[in-house]
């Protein structure tokens, strides 16, 4: 697993229920996530802005795989 998404896999870990945080950010868009209980919740954000768009809900044993769909935008 690369720095940036064990950094990324380590922050949703301690990511509080009813926060949220971001992933694989880059210019402006990348993942955003949001914490409910035991599931995170994915968007895609568009680069340079735009409307979220849902992308999945994974629980907590899903993290990898959470990651490897958010880092497989480009």
């Amino acid at each position: 697993m690369g720095t940036n998404k064990a950094k990324d896999r380590k922050k949703l870990e301690q990511l509080p229920h009813g926060k949220e945080c971001t992933v694989f950010w880059f210019e402006e868009g990348g993942g955003l996530v949001y914490r409910v209980w035991d599931m995170y919740v994915l968007f895609e954000v568009p680069q340079y802005g735009g409307e979220p768009r849902y992308e999945g809900t994974f629980h907590e044993k899903q993290i990898d795989e959470l990651l490897d769909l958010a880092y497989s935008w480009t």
